[in-house]
C-alpha cells in the first residue's frame, strides 16, 4: 500500500504545483529563489526530455504511453512479491513522474516544467522529472548490488 500512496502522493502533489504555475506564472518569466540558486520559469514542452521530437506530438505521446504501459506492467507484477523494497521504492518514483507527465501531455497538450537549477539555467524540469530520475538511479544502484 506504501508504495500505492507514494505514486499517488507523487502525482496529485505536481498536479497542485503544475496548476499552481499555470495559473500564477508567467510564460518565460524568470523568479529566482534561495539565493538566485532555483530559478522559477513556466515553460510548457511539448516534446520529450530536452523537447526532442517537439515538433512530432503524436511520436511523443505514443511513446510516453507505451514506456508507461511497461513500466505498470512490470510494477503490477513485482508489487506482490516479498522482498526488493527499493526496487519497489524506485518504481514508485518513475510511475508518480511519469504518470503526472504523460497525464500533462494528454489533457493539456504538453508538460508543464517550471523549475531550473542556478547552474543548468537553460533546462527546466518539474519534480516529476526529478522523481524519475530518482527512482531511475535508485534502479540502476539496486542492479549495482543486487546478488
Amino acid at each position: 500500500m506504501f508504495y500505492l500512496i507514494l505514486i499517488a502522493v507523487i502525482f496529485l502533489t505536481e498536479w497542485k504545483i503544475k496548476n499552481y504555475i499555470e495559473k500564477n506564472k508567467e510564460m518565460h518569466k524568470k523568479e529566482e529563489i534561495l539565493n538566485g540558486n532555483i530559478v522559477i520559469e513556466r515553460y510548457h514542452n511539448k516534446g520529450a526530455m530536452l523537447n526532442f521530437l517537439e515538433n512530432d506530438v503524436k511520436t511523443v505521446k505514443t511513446i510516453s504511453l507505451t514506456l508507461l504501459g511497461v513500466l505498470l506492467l512490470i510494477f503490477v507484477l513485482i508489487l506482490p512479491k516479498k522482498g526488493d523494497k527499493l526496487l519497489k521504492v524506485a518504481l514508485s518514483f518513475i510511475l508518480g513522474g511519469a504518470l503526472s507527465n504523460v497525464y500533462d501531455r494528454f489533457s493539456r497538450g504538453y508538460v508543464v516544467d517550471y523549475f531550473s537549477f542556478k547552474f543548468l539555467k537553460k533546462i527546466v524540469f518539474n519534480i516529476s522529472d526529478i522523481c524519475i530520475f530518482l527512482g531511475s538511479a535508485l534502479a540502476a544502484v539496486r542492479s549495482l548490488f543486487k546478488k
